[in-house]
């Protein structure tokens, strides 16, 4: 996932939340943007990782 890819992702999140938080959905509705979320956030915490994991290597790499 590039950048603009997470910043997307965290936009549709907040647009999942939003409307999980609404309930004016179907139970069917519900649970394909839980799933949805899901999927989103997993990508999302995989890009943080990365991104952690060059912020120390480039700190080792100056200590």
């Amino acid at each position: 996932m590039k950048r603009t890819d997470y910043e997307k992702s965290v936009k549709r999140l907040e647009e999942i939340v939003e409307r999980l938080e609404d309930g004016n959905i179907t139970l069917d509705e519900a649970m394909k943007l839980y799933d949805e979320g899901t999927k989103l956030t997993a990508g999302c915490y995989d890009i943080l990782k990365k991104a952690e994991q060059k912020i120390t290597d480039i700190n080792e790499m100056e200590g």
